[in-house]
């Protein structure tokens, strides 16, 4: 088996090509697997998990590269510390880096935060702009929802608890960014009252509240590691005689 077997199975479920940030990202398509790590992001402690484990190739969702948002990745950002880090630990493991980022969410990450959150939706697999119904709820009580599901401690909420809801946005992984405030707007526009969100910044909840539609934020990799997690399992069925890892991350920081 090939690093590109691992990306044509992806292709052949999404019914699609790649998108143009995807692909392999380090290494190369003919590269022979002999395992597969799969997690969110390929940091540099997974980077270094994988090898350490006997895995030769990450499979990530989020890119290998930092750049500077809105700009081409340049051979100068190579230089950035954190990027330099990070080719360095996939030099040393001798891995191969497979990047799958949209076309995993339209393949699951979208359906399988939904279906976590046990909100039903008649047309799985339609693709990512929707919003669904629920019964009517406080937006009080779809928090505590929301915590038990993620086993959070605690969240961040834009708006009023006390009001109720009854149609949900799910603005997930970094759609609750302020660089991707259309992804907002548009569950808006097509009724949502309330949005659940992966990653949140200060502004894109701004947007939220004065858009008068209160905003739950669960996390980048928590609202997208369910789906990785379902991925690996599907991988391990198509590909049975591969080893596959799922490496899961919780909350990147801490509260001090």
């Amino acid at each position: 088996m090939k690093v590109k077997d691992l990306a044509q199975f992806a292709v052949e479920l999404k019914g699609e090509g790649l998108n143009r940030d995807e692909g392999v990202l380090y290494g190369s398509p003919e590269g022979r697997v002999k395992g597969v790590l799969v997690t969110w992001m390929a940091t540099v402690e997974a980077l270094q998990a994988a090898a350490a484990r006997g895995c030769n190739t990450v499979l990530c969702h989020e890119t290998l590269y930092f750049r500077p948002q809105g700009k081409d990745f340049r051979p100068q950002h190579l230089g950035w510390t954190a990027n330099r880090n990070r080719l360095n630990a996939a030099a040393a493991g001798d891995l191969n880096v497979l990047r799958l980022h949209g076309t995993l969410d339209r393949i699951c990450i979208w359906d399988d935060f939904v279906a976590a959150l046990g909100i039903p939706d008649p047309t799985p697999g339609t693709g990512l702009r929707k919003v669904l119904t629920i019964k009517p709820t406080t937006v009080r009580s779809l928090v505590r929802k929301v915590k038990a599901v993620f086993k959070l401690k605690r969240v961040r909420v834009a708006g009023d608890l006390n009001k109720t809801v009854r149609t949900v946005g799910f603005p997930w992984g970094g759609l609750g960014l302020d660089s991707n405030i259309g992804y907002q707007a548009m569950c808006i526009e097509r009724g949502a009252d309330v949005l659940i969100a992966g990653e949140c910044d200060e502004c894109g909840m701004i947007f939220a509240l004065d858009a008068g539609v209160p905003i739950i934020e669960t996390g980048h990799s928590i609202s997208e590691n369910i789906g990785l997690r379902n991925f690996t399992k599907r991988l391990r069925k198509q590909f049975p005689k591969v080893p596959f890892i799922f490496y899961p991350k919780k909350r990147w920081f801490g509260f001090v």
